[in-house]
């Protein structure tokens, strides 16, 4: 956001960004711009329409909003790969606020995602404009190669050909480094990394490194990209299949932009598949977890405030449950089931430094001020508090303790460093149901939705693979997938792996292994757990998740990953007839207390058949 409003700016356009990363001051001052309306462009994010103060201060603006424009608009779409909740209340924020226009910007938006945009957005259909997906100075290949070494032989003429900077794309980060050091012990200089993993400061110097540079290579995640607006991009290669076709058709848009000649080439390896489908099953949490967790926000005591809280962190590793998972289920109660909605979040944790003379702190006889101090706890020269147990405890306000931290950094006296955000929502009229039935409802109706995620990702997976080995021009392909063949020629484009062969890519990928019982068994001994076959299956096929982390038997497990090449559905059976076998029930657990059905009341409910789905 800051670079585009930086461009802006130099153009002598009123325009602001909105967002975390501003100081204090600056985010006074862009508020006062926007009550004065002296603003033309305010860039945000879609989380900043949850937030109450942000809403309120629309709700004051003398006119009416103008224009909201939604870049990246493929994500409002549940059928599209990049799909994000926040992005779906987009649409109600401009209905309240009787917002004049919209405009959604997307680069890949197939039927199906532009139809669930103009649903949202009550567009009509002469309202929808299409550019050309055919870039004709782009040159599609495919080429396979089982190993590192096979791809990075076939790359490295083309990256010596280039005359001009590189992208390359990899699926992990731990990737990045792998291949910057792999292409400097070729020769090659000014080979930069990035991905999420990197700090902010780090992120931003690799990207300004590279837009002013004119012939580096840097090898990224999908992290990287996003704003990313240089026209002389020669080579974008994607070293490890891309999980969808939007993505692929995104990442490859960043060549050529200045109409000149540029490659785009995407590997194919039969190692690779399984990392990707572990991305799509990883999502997929079972029945039990989801049921557990819709008890706790069900039967959740509102705060004093009236409204509901939930540390997603805490949520996410005691009912394994992905962070993303879990903000895409609050989304669901929100926008389908009306039981809640978001507002505001807030930090429970506050780290407070003294600066200068603390006497001023200590004298504060506010009765905010001595409640702050009588349950801090000192850490060397800092104290830190948790404002949400010593309002329980001290049967005051939190927000009034929060107001006095926040008041003392005004005036100088300390700096904080909040700390363990809450999510925090609003009851609305109708309540969630808190019977067993009611809430094993909505769970199935959740737990099935995520299944048909997980079964459309994959799907999506071999849609990538068709387009790679089709017996056609790629192209007409890709233009085809989202919605017409635009202006390619009759006989291809003429320069794809495609047409410059005469025929398809060979492909062919490696049938599941089999099932080993000794390698089940070798699960079944380093993980305890019994209540949750998927669980014990994602650590045999190498699929991160937040219960896996806390029991140590992720990443760092000799064990994870170790039936990788095994068919994913085939390994849950498996390990669901071990399960059955001792009904479902760790080893740690007595009869009387079943670790598939405890919940944080230590309520327990089965299927009919005592099974955990």
């Amino acid at each position: 956001m800051k670079d585009q409003v930086d461009s802006l700016v130099r153009r002598n356009v009123k325009a602001a960004n909105l967002d975390s990363t501003l100081t204090i001051e600056r985010s006074a001052f862009v508020k006062s711009e926007i009550l004065a309306g002296s603003l033309k462009i305010l860039y945000v994010a879609p989380e900043r329409l949850n937030n109450e103060g942000f809403i309120q201060m629309m709700n004051q603006l003398p006119d009416r909003i103008a224009l909201v424009a939604i870049d990246e608009a493929h994500c409002i779409s549940q059928w599209g790969a990049s799909f994000r909740p926040e992005y779906l209340k987009i649409a109600r924020f401009c209905e309240e606020q009787d917002v004049q226009r919209v405009l959604c910007l997307t680069a890949t938006a197939t039927p199906q995602v532009i139809e669930d945009i103009c649903n949202s957005f009550h567009i009509e259909p002469e309202g929808v404009f299409r550019t050309p997906v055919y870039r004709p100075n782009l040159s599609l290949l495919v080429e396979v190669a089982a190993t590192l070494e096979k791809k990075l032989g076939i790359l490295v003429p083309h990256l010596k050909a280039r005359k001009g900077p590189a992208i390359i794309y990899v699926t992990l980060q731990k990737h990045t480094d792998d291949i910057a050091l792999a292409l400097l012990s070729r020769g090659f200089e000014g080979v930069l990394t990035y991905h999420a993993g990197m700090s902010a400061d780090e992120r931003q110097k690799v990207q300004e490194q590279f837009m002013e540079g004119e012939d580096h290579i840097v090898v990224a995640t999908i992290a990287f990209g996003m704003g990313i607006d240089k026209s002389n991009i020669r080579v974008v290669a994607h070293l490890f299949m891309p999980k969808t076709l939007e993505n692929y058709s995104q990442e490859i848009g960043r060549a050529g932009r200045d109409g000149l000649r540029s490659t785009c080439i995407m590997f194919l390896s039969s190692e690779d598949i399984p990392t990707l489908e572990g991305f799509c099953r990883g999502d997929t949490c079972s029945k039990t977890s989801i049921q557990s967790w819709l008890r706790e926000v069900a039967l959740k005591s509102p705060d004093a405030d009236g409204t509901l809280s939930f540390n997603l962190y805490d949520q996410s590793r005691t009912y394994d449950i992905r962070s993303t998972v879990l903000n895409l289920s609050y989304a669901q109660l929100e926008l389908e089931y009306n039981c809640i909605r978001a507002i505001t979040p807030f930090y429970s944790v506050y780290e407070v430094t003294p600066l200068g003379d603390r006497q001023r702190i200590l004298k504060d006889a506010s009765r905010e001020a001595k409640t702050i101090r009588k349950y801090w706890r000192e850490k060397s020269t800092k104290f830190e508090i948790n404002v949400v147990d010593t309002a329980q405890q001290a049967h005051v306000d939190r927000n009034e303790l929060a107001r006095k931290i926040n008041a003392w950094e005004l005036e100088g006296l300390v700096q904080t460093k909040a700390s363990q955000v809450r999510a925090r929502y609003s009851v609305l009229a109708s309540p969630l149901p808190t019977s067993d039935a009611g809430i094993e409802n909505i769970a199935d109706k959740m737990f099935h939705g995520m299944q048909t995620r997980e079964e459309e990702g994959i799907a999506k997976i071999r849609q990538v693979l068709k387009l790679a080995t089709d017996d056609e021009c790629l192209p007409r392909s890709l233009c085809r997938y989202f919605g017409g063949e635009d202006n390619i020629p009759e006989d291809g484009c003429g320069h794809c792996s495609f047409c410059l062969q005469g025929q398809a890519v060979v492909f062919t990928l490696c049938p599941p292994a089999a099932i080993n019982p000794a390698q089940i068994n070798a699960i079944l001994s380093a993980c305890h757990e019994r209540s949750d076959p998927r669980l014990l299956a994602r650590m045999a096929f190498g699929i991160t998740s937040p219960k896996l982390t806390v029991m140590k038997c992720s990443t760092s497990h000799p064990l994870f990953g170790s039936m990788v090449n095994s068919d994913f559905n085939a390994l849950v059976q498996a390990f669901d007839l071990e399960c059955a076998k001792v009904e479902y029930i760790s080893p740690a657990a007595s009869s009387s207390k079943r670790t598939y059905s405890q919940t944080s009341r230590g309520r327990a409910t089965t299927n009919k058949r005592g099974r955990r789905s």
